[in-house]
């Protein structure tokens, strides 16, 4: 009996709840992406890294996609080679960018080493437009440049190893003059006898 007066007022209080909703039950909705209504200023402000670049390949890496980009321009960050990695999270519900299309260009604003990217951080196609607004806020950019080479540096410790035939010859002259001069004391030494 008491189970039966506990369900009936449970269920009163849920009617209750869904009459002064308006007679609807409200869900939580999940989180969606807020809509990209920030400026291109804001976008090149908070982006770690902002080039153009072509999409030439795409790779789905668990819950990422990863573009492939050929890197046209870097107008700001740490970009510096022709081609780059940017990640991007699969789902368009949870801001990520999975269907930009390989060959087309795009102005990249990304963040963190992995270069990643969400659809409210302001990537979007490389439009004359959207390129002009970039270049007015950080300039003409310059060429994706790959790091210059290692180059070894030698130095010398000693002097080169010096050959048998270079040790000797000093001495062998001094030799050689020492006999001589010997001979010709002995032969001045025999005339004045």
């Amino acid at each position: 009996m008491t189970s039966v007066r506990l369900l009936m007022a449970a269920l009163l209080l849920a009617g209750s709840g869904a009459v002064a909703t308006g007679g609807s039950v409200a869900v939580a909705a999940a989180p969606r992406c807020p809509r990209d209504g920030a400026s291109i200023q804001t976008h090149t402000k908070d982006a770690d890294d902002v080039f153009t670049g072509s999409v030439t390949d795409r790779a789905r890496q668990g819950g990422q996609v990863v573009y492939t980009v050929a890197v046209d321009r870097v107008y700001k960050g740490d970009v510096s080679t022709p081609e780059v990695s940017v990640t991007t999270d699969r789902a368009a519900r949870a801001c990520g960018l999975p269907d930009l299309a390989k060959g087309s260009p795009y102005v990249f604003f990304t963040n963190g080493e992995d270069l990643s990217t969400t659809a409210a951080s302001g990537t979007a196609p490389a439009t004359e437009a959207r390129v002009a607004r970039v270049v007015r806020l950080l300039g003409d950019g310059r060429a994706p440049t790959p790091p210059e080479p290692d180059t070894a540096t030698f130095t010398r410790v000693a002097g080169a190893p010096t050959s048998l035939e270079r040790v000797a010859a000093p001495g062998l002259a001094l030799v050689i003059v020492g006999l001589l001069g010997l001979g010709l004391a002995a032969g001045l030494g025999r005339r004045r006898a």
